[in-house]
């Protein structure tokens, strides 16, 4: 099982929402602020300068099959490729009910693998 990692614009939802809900694939959305992906930008609000260094964007974190990562790794980036993807393997997974009833909880543990993703465009360092 692999976990997918994406930084995507508030615009794109609706689409990488069809386009999972095509894979099948049920994914956690969170609204974040980004800092440093795109310069400032310059706004006047009643006559006052100031500059907007902050990008409002979505977080999405999915967990996917491994038969499926790369089906759904080239779809997200057909409707968003200007998306930041991670890609990493999850060797356990637990959910909190599950571990009421068991007598020993069981460990989740999250190790990143790197994987070939056709970048769109230039990554700056």
């Amino acid at each position: 099982m692999k976990k997918i990692d994406s930084i995507i614009h508030a615009r794109n939802w609706d689409e990488t929402r069809s386009v999972l809900q095509a894979h099948e694939v049920s994914a956690t959305l969170r609204e974040v602020k980004t800092f440093g992906r795109t310069p400032a930008k310059e706004h006047v609000y009643r006559g006052v300068r100031y500059q907007l260094e902050v990008t409002p964007e979505l977080e999405l974190t999915a967990l996917v099959r491994d038969d499926s990562l790369e089906a759904v790794v080239q779809a997200l980036l057909g409707v968003n490729p200007d998306a930041e993807i991670q890609v990493s393997s999850v060797e356990c997974f637990s959910r909190s009910r599950e571990q009421r009833r068991a007598p020993q909880p069981r460990a989740i543990a999250v190790r990143a693998v790197p994987v070939a993703v056709p970048v769109p465009r230039a990554v700056h360092a």
